[in-house]
Formats: structure tokens, sequence, C-alpha cells
């Protein structure tokens, strides 16, 4: 025995890595050992508890909890879970008090088995938010020029007419009790007019907590099929002849303004400025010298008398200071899109930043308003609130003709890729008594100054202070 115990010592000093391999195949079996003994005991499974449905009571609700662990953590959450999922699926998860119906125990255990079945299978597929609930809507007039293609659904669900259109390519999904109708946003059917989502209230066939609409009343989602009327971009063809400024001051979303102009118009914008990032996501015009004639439209934030006088014309976007000073500095610290740090706000440099630019706020517009020539004031609260009306305004000072069906097809695809998700806002107000006072006499004369050019003041939530 000794003697076989050397040559096995022998055997592995000459090659080490037999060791080791040899080593780690025995705690691997060690492991599965002790995996199989975990499961063995497990308690065993009754008839009834197999089955909760029949059987009911607490079980239900340990089945379901066990089957969203083995599903590798996509079990069902209550928090949460069930506003998003009345979102989605319209007016049949409201009450008649106007409340969301999606709260679990409400309904019992089939409502609650249904909700959360749902949602694991969603989670599954992978398709949470796929859909975008647009609205209850009246039946166009010309049905099949409004919305091309149909198709009978006789167990018609959200999932089955969101994936009919979206195979098909088409961005809208229309449903009407049985049939589903998929299409564009047109002057036939463009989504302006919402009705009471209760004329939409029909229970879909094969999903009883689903909302189908009925052939009158249309429940339309957006699906992710991107709209492609209006994605096309390029210079124009010749040097243009004036130069138009889409004018702002730092934070009044001029980048999303520039987003918007460029599907509306199919036109790249420029810049008085070079952004490589900008350049990167996009804006193509970003690198042409801003008088080289070939964008529609040159972002600028100059105030000067001569930088202004050097257009022909101006798009003045104007916006909120208070909320025009908070994106500026999320900007200057956090990017385009991101925001700025804890200690950035509560330090130095949020104090000294007002102090610098709220001044600048009012004397921007103020010196466009002077020194601009046909100058088209829109206010971003404005352009956010109504977008289809002033965008087509802008368009028109740019001198492209208004093309309502592009316009739309800018309605839904209007965030892009320039917009703050919004989650991370303060949990406090950064402005100071002194600030807000001081901000308050600037608007008093942005305002007094827009009013004395006959045109609107600035929007009343300008004061919200």
């Amino acid at each position: 025995m000794a003697k076989l115990w050397f040559k096995f010592q022998r055997y592995f000093r000459r090659k080490p890595v037999r060791f080791f391999t040899f080593l780690a195949l025995y705690l691997t079996a060690g492991s599965l050992v002790f995996l199989h003994s975990g499961f063995v005991g497990q308690p065993a499974v009754s008839g009834n508890q197999a089955n909760p449905a029949a059987a009911g009571g607490p079980a239900e609700g340990a089945e379901l909890s066990f089957l969203g662990d083995m599903h590798l953590g996509r079990g069902f959450r209550d928090t949460g879970e069930a506003s998003s999922i009345a979102r989605r699926y319209g007016p049949w998860f409201k009450g008649k008090d106007g409340n969301e119906r999606a709260k679990l125990g409400d309904y019992g255990g089939a409502w609650s088995r249904a909700l959360k079945g749902r949602v694991v299978r969603e989670k599954e597929e992978e398709r949470d938010g796929s859909a975008v609930f647009r609205g209850c809507f009246r039946r166009p007039d010309n049905l099949s020029l409004a919305l091309p293609v149909t198709a009978a659904m006789l167990n018609m669900s959200v999932d089955k007419c969101v994936d009919f259109c979206t195979e098909k390519e088409y961005p809208l999904a229309a449903l009407a009790g049985t049939a589903c109708h998929c299409g564009f946003p047109t002057t036939r059917f463009p989504l302006h007019d919402r009705e009471d989502e209760q004329l939409c209230a029909q229970k879909c066939s094969a999903e009883e907590f689903e909302s189908c609409g009925t052939p009158s009343y249309f429940i339309v989602y957006q699906t992710q099929v991107q709209d492609n009327r209006c994605m096309d971009r390029r210079f124009l063809p010749g040097k243009s002849k004036q130069l138009i400024a889409l004018a702002s001051f730092p934070g009044a979303g001029n980048t999303w303004a520039r987003h918007l102009i460029e599907l509306a118009t199919g036109f790249y914008t420029g810049s008085y400025y070079f952004d490589g990032s900008l350049y990167n996501k996009g804006f193509k015009g970003e690198r042409d010298h801003w008088r080289s004639g070939r964008t529609i439209c040159i972002k600028t934030h100059e105030s000067g008398q001569k930088e202004i006088e050097a257009f022909d014309a101006a798009i003045l976007l104007i916006r909120n200071p208070y909320k025009a000073l908070m994106a500026e500095f999320n900007r200057k610290y956090g990017g385009h899109i991101g925001f700025a740090a804890h200690a950035h706000w509560k330090g130095k440099e949020w104090p000294e930043f007002v102090r610098n630019y709220a001044p600048w706020w009012a004397t921007h517009t103020l010196d466009w308003l002077k020194f601009g020539k046909k100058v088209l004031v829109v206010h971003f609260e404005d352009l956010k609130q109504d977008l289809f009306v002033q965008l087509g305004r802008m368009v028109s000072l740019l001198g492209v003709a208004v093309r309502e069906d592009r316009l739309l097809c800018v309605e839904s695809q209007k965030d892009g890729n320039f917009k703050r998700s919004g989650l991370r806002k303060l949990e406090y107000d950064p402005y100071t008594a002194d600030m807000q006072k001081t901000i308050s006499a600037y608007i008093k004369m942005v305002d007094a100054a827009l009013k004395g050019r006959n045109l609107t003041g600035v929007p009343d939530d300008y004061y919200p202070r």
C-alpha cells in the first residue's frame, strides 16, 4: 500500500497540471452532490398544491412566487407593475371612478393569476413597454385610406394586433372589436382629437382585462416600428440666400428644436459652434461653417448686436428661466443628456452660475427683439404642448412647404435621443429666496418687451414662485 501511495505522489509531482485537474474534478463532484441533496430536501407537493386554481388559498401565491424565482429572477413584482400595465392596456383597467383597477387582490384569485401570468410572460418575451398607448379615437371617414391594412381577429388581444402591425411594418395598431387595422398617422387619421376612453372600453375576446375598442371607436397603440416618412435628411441642394438663426439661451431646448426641424424639413441644421458629440449623434451640419449656406438654420446662443445682425431672420426659442438655468447647469456638469452631481448643486458652483447666467437669460431675449430681423418667437412650453402647430410656424419661416403628413410623423418621433429622462430630479428647490426675487424681475422685463412688440407675453408658469 505504501508503495502504491509513493507511485501516486511521484506521478503528480512530475505532472502538476494533472494534480490540479484531478482536484478540480473532485471539487465539482462535491458541489453536485451538495446541490442534489438540497433539491431532494424540498417538501413533496400534494395534488392540491400542484393545482392552486382548484385548491385556492395561500398555496396559490406560494406557487406563483416559486415559479417567479425559477425564471431566473424574472418573477412578478407587485410594486410598479400594475400602473405600467394600466397605461399599456387602456381604459378597461379603470373603474367608474377613473382609478386604475390594476391592484392585486381587488378582483380575487382569477384576476391575480391573469395579471401575474401576463406580467411574467411579457417579461420573458422582453415586450415590456414595446407598445405605447395613444388613446381612443373615432373611426376615420375613409377607413381603407386612413388605415390600409386590416385583419379579422376573432380572438383579439392587444398583443395580437400590435404584433400583426409590427410584422407588416406599420407604426400604428388600431383595435376595433374583432378587427385590427394598421397604418400611419395622416391627415385622415391625425390622432389629435382623442375621445373619452370609456367609448372604447369593450373587453377583448382573448384577454378579459384588456380593451379592444369597437367598430366605431378605435383603441390605438404605437408600435416599435419607426415611421421612416420623416427620417431622411440631407444638405440643401443649393446655397441658401439667407441665414436663419435658431437662437436661444443655453438650456432652452435648442438641440431638441434642431431635431424637430430636421425631421420636419428633411434638411440638416447648422451651428455657430462645433460640437463633436452632436455630430456623432447625427447632426451632420455641425461640421459645416455656419455661413456655408448648406443648412436650413443655424443654432446660436449669441446675443451681441453684431452677431445678431449677421442673420437675415431668426426663430427665437424662449423657455422658463427656472427650467432653462437648471437644464444648462446639468449640461455644463453632466453633458447633453446627463445630470450635474449633487456636490455641484450644494457647492459654490450653483450660486455662482445663477448669478452669472440669470441676467443673460433676460438680455438674450431683449437683444434679439431689439436687433433681430424678422424674429419668430416660440415658447418652449408651447412647442411641447402643441408641437404640430408650433413646428408648422417654424417650418414656414424657414421657407419650406409645410407637409402635414411629415409633421404628423415628427409627432411620433419627437423625443429622439436628446431628452433627459427626468429620473434624477432634485428632491428640493435649488433656488433661494434672493435668487427667486432676482429672476422674477428679469421675467417681468422680458414679458414687457414681448408685449411691447404686440406679441404674447410669457406663459403663466414662468411665475411659479
